[in-house]
C-alpha cells in the first residue's frame, strides 16, 4: 500500500490503544479515510493528528535543508488534507460521496479540484517532502534523503573501492526490503549528485588511501629554488615514450632514462633503450658527471632499479632500518657512496618530490607529440587511425630506428637546455644559463670513472672455481683469487664486455684481481688428453702457489713480539708526523672552485692498467702459466685499445 497507510497495529501503538479499539474506530467511520482491502484495515496517516505527528518527526531530518518558509507551507497544506479527510469520512457517514465532498470542500476554502488532489497524490508517495514547493530548484533531501546517502558513503568510501552502482542497487534494496521510506534518485542523477557532494579530497583519501591523498590533495611545501645550488642535486627516473618505433623487426615503445639538475631544469646525462635497468642509470649518470662532475647529492626512484645494492650497497630490507627515506652514507658502499653522493628517495605517489615528472609531461607535449606514431598517454587520447598507420608499409619504411630515435632526441634535450624558462626561480632564463652560476665544481681523478661507472655485485664468496656473478663463474684457475678462497670480495663488470670481471677486497675496495670467465664443458662430451693433461697442471699450480704462499723460513729465527712493538712504535711515529703535515703550511691546495673526490679507486687506476697489461703480455708470450712477478716498466706501453691492438696485445 502507499507508504502514508497504515495497519491496525501500528494505528493501536501510536494512538496508544488496543487494536480492537482501533477496529472499532474504523467501523463507526471514527478514522477518516480508513477503509478495509483483502479483509484488512488501511488507516491513513491524516485520519487523526496523532499518527501525522509521528511522520512528520521522522521526516523533519530530511527537510533540514529545506527554507522555514517552505517547511511551514507544506505543514500547512498537509493540515489541508487532514480537514478534507475528516469532512470526507463525514459526509460519507451521512450517506453522501467522496465527489460531494471534494466539491463542497474546494468551495469552501477556494482551492482547485486539480491542486488538492495533487497534495493528496504526493503526500501519499512522499510524505510530507511531496507538499514542500520546489519551484526555485530542487533541495538536497528531495534527491535523496540524508539516512540513505549515509549509508551509501559508508559502503563507497572505502579501499575496496565499490562502484556506484553497486552502492546504489544495495542501497535500494535496503530501502525496499526494511520500508525505509528513503528518497532515492536514478543512477545517472546518483553519478551527478556524487560528483557536487563529495569533495574530491573525501575521495582519494578514503579510496586511495592517505599516500595518495597527499600526492594530489594536500597541500605541499614550495621549495626555495635559491636554496639549491645548480650542480647541487640531480634527480632521476625512468620515462616511456608514448609513441612506437622499430626494434628488431617489431613495434616498441622506447624508455628515457635521465638525470636532471633540480636547481637549473638541465637535463645533464640521459640514455634511451628498449627496456630500462641498472645498467641505462650507469651510461646516463656516467654521460652526465663525464660532463660537469659529480653533484653532491641525488634524488631517486624508489624502484628496485634507482635503490639496488650496486647502487647503494645495501639491500632495501637492511635500508628500510634506517630512518625512513633516507640512506646512512657511513653504512654504504655503493657507486654513491664511492663518490660521496648523499642519496635520498623520493616518496611514493609524490610528484611534487621528484621535479624531473614534470620535465617528462614538458617532453611529451613538445617533443613525442610531434610523433606520427604518438600513442596518446592512455587509449582516450589514442589517434583512432594508429593502429591502421602501424600496419602501413608506409609507417614501417618510415619508422625511426633506436639510434635514429635516440639522436632526434638528443637534438631536442640540445633546445630545451637552451630555451628560456618561465617556472619558478627561472627568471627567464635557461637551463644552461642557470647551470653556468654554479660556485663549485666536483671532478673525479683521470681514469676512476671508468673504473667505478661499471655493474658492481654485493659481497660474494669466493668459492672452489672463484666468483658467481650474474649466473656465471669467474676466475677458475686464477691464482691471485685462489688464495682469497672462503672470503668475501665485490665484483665490478663493463656492461659491454662480460668475459672478464674486475674482484676487490669488499672491505677496502682495493683490486684483486681481473678474473677471466670460467670455460664450460658440456656433460658428457669427449674431452682431449691434452685438455685433460692441461686441466691438472692448472690444479696442481693452483696447490702449489698455495703452499708457497707462506715462506716458513723468513721467520724461522726472529723475534717476533719485539719486531711487532717496533712496527706499533714506528706506525704511531709516522701517524703524528703525518698529521703535523695536515696541519701546517706546506698541505697542497687546490682552486677554490675544484673540489676533488675522494673515491676507493683513486690510487688504483695504474694498478688496474698494469693487471691489464701484464695478462695481455702473457697471453701474447704464451705464458699464461707463469706466476713470478714480471720486474720491468709497463709506462712505454699504452693501455689504450686503440694503441694496443696494433701491438696484438688485446686480440680476442
Amino acid at each position: 500500500m502507499a507508504n502514508n497507510y497504515l495497519d491496525i497495529q501500528e494505528t493501536a501503538e501510536r494512538l496508544g490503544c488496543t487494536s480492537r479499539r482501533v477496529q472499532q474506530l474504523c467501523v463507526t467511520g471514527k478514522l477518516p479515510g480508513a477503509f478495509k482491502t483483502d479483509g484488512d484495515w488501511q488507516i491513513p496517516v491524516t485520519a487523526d493528528a496523532r499518527l501525522v505527528a509521528r511522520i512528520s518527526y521522522l521526516v523533519s531530518r530530511d527537510m533540514l535543508d529545506i527554507p522555514a518558509d517552505k517547511r511551514q507551507e507544506a505543514t500547512d497544506r498537509l493540515g489541508v488534507i487532514t480537514e478534507f479527510e475528516k469532512i470526507t469520512a463525514c459526509c460519507i457517514r451521512n450517506g453522501g460521496t467522496r465527489t460531494e465532498a471534494v466539491a463542497r470542500f474546494t468551495t469552501e476554502t477556494n482551492i482547485a479540484i486539480r491542486t488538492l488532489e495533487r497534495w493528496i497524490h504526493k503526500y501519499r508517495d512522499l510524505g510530507l517532502m511531496g507538499l514542500v514547493d520546489t519551484r526555485g530548484g530542487k533541495f538536497t533531501s528531495q534527491i535523496l534523503s540524508p539516512d540513505a546517502f549515509a549509508l551509501f558513503k559508508s559502503m563507497y568510501l572505502t579501499q575496496q573501492r565499490l562502484s556506484v552502482r553497486t552502492c546504489w542497487q544495495n542501497i535500494n534494496y535496503i530501502n525496499r526490503s526494511e520500508k525505509k521510506n528513503w528518497n532515492i534518485p536514478t543512477l545517472r542523477t546518483m553519478y551527478n549528485y556524487i560528483e557536487k557532494n563529495i569533495p574530491m579530497g573525501v575521495l582519494v583519501l578514503h579510496r586511495e588511501g592517505l599516500a595518495a591523498y597527499e600526492a594530489k590533495c594536500a597541500p605541499y611545501i614550495t621549495i626555495d629554488p635559491d636554496s639549491i645550488k645548480p650542480g647541487q642535486i640531480w634527480v632521476s627516473d625512468h620515462h616511456q615514450f608514448n609513441c612506437w618505433i622499430r626494434y628488431r623487426n617489431d613495434w616498441i615503445r622506447p624508455w628515457l632514462t635521465c638525470w636532471e639538475d633540480m636547481r637549473s631544469r638541465k637535463i645533464v646525462g640521459w640514455h634511451i633503450c628498449a627496456a630500462p635497468n641498472q645498467t641505462t642509470i650507469l651510461l646516463a649518470m656516467k654521460r652526465g658527471i663525464e660532463k660537469y662532475g659529480p653533484p653532491d647529492s641525488v634524488k631517486i626512484d624508489n624502484g628496485r632499479d634507482y635503490d639496488s645494492e650496486m647502487w647503494t650497497g645495501t639491500t632495501k630490507v637492511r635500508r628500510r632500518t634506517l630512518a625512513k627515506g633516507y640512506i646512512d652514507e657511513t653504512r654504504i658502499a655503493g657507486i654513491y657512496a664511492m663518490m660521496d653522493i648523499g642519496v635520498s628517495f623520493s616518496i611514493p605517489y609524490h610528484p611534487q618530490s621528484k621535479p624531473i615528472e614534470r620535465w617528462f609531461d614538458t617532453l611529451d607535449m613538445q617533443f613525442t607529440k610531434t610523433m606520427p606514431t604518438y600513442c596518446g598517454k592512455d587509449s582516450e587520447r589514442k589517434p583512432d587511425n594508429l593502429n591502421d598507420y602501424l600496419k602501413s608499409d608506409k609507417a614501417i619504411l618510415e619508422a625511426y630506428t633506436l639510434e635514429s630515435f635516440g639522436e632526434l632526441v638528443n637534438q631536442y634535450i640540445e633546445v630545451y637546455n637552451n630555451n628560456a624558462h618561465s617556472g619558478n626561480g627561472m627568471d627567464g632564463q635557461t637551463p644552461n644559463q642557470i647551470f653556468s652560476q654554479r660556485t663549485s665544481q666536483r671532478v673525479l681523478v683521470d681514469g676512476v670513472l671508468e673504473l667505478l661507472m661499471r655493474t658492481w655485485s654485493g659481497e660474494l664468496i669466493v668459492g672452489k672455481n672463484g666468483v658467481r656473478f650474474k649466473g656465471m663463474w669467474y676466475g677458475q684457475y686464477n691464482m691471485e683469487l685462489a688464495i682469497w678462497q672462503g672470503k668475501k670480495v665485490v665484483a665490478a663488470y663493463d656492461p659491454d664486455d662480460m668475459r672478464r670481471v674486475y674482484v676487490y677486497d669488499s672491505t677496502n675496495t682495493k683490486l684483486i684481481t681481473i678474473a677471466e670467465q670460467n670455460q664450460l664443458i658440456a656433460y658428457g662430451s669427449a674431452v682431449s688428453e691434452e685438455s685433460f693433461r692441461q686441466a691438472r697442471g692448472e690444479q696442481a699450480r693452483a696447490v702449489r702457489i698455495t703452499r708457497q704462499f707462506r715462506d716458513t723460513r723468513l721467520t724461522a729465527n726472529m723475534d717476533l713480539p719485539t719486531l711487532t712493538m717496533k712496527a706499533m712504535a714506528e706506525g704511531q711515529k709516522q701517524k703524528t708526523e703525518d698529521r703535523r703535515q695536515e696541519t701546517g703550511d706546506g698541505r697542497q691546495k687546490t682552486e677554490a672552485n675544484i673540489r676533488p673526490v675522494q673515491t676507493p679507486l683513486n690510487n688504483q687506476v695504474r694498478e688496474h692498467q698494469r693487471q691489464v697489461t701484464i695478462k695481455a703480455l702473457k697471453r701474447a708470450a704464451g705464458a699464461e702459466s707463469m706466476t713470478a712477478a714480471l720486474d720491468m716498466d709497463f709506462s712505454l706501453l699504452s693501455t689504450k685499445k686503440s694503441e694496443s691492438r696494433k701491438l696484438g696485445l688485446f686480440n680476442d
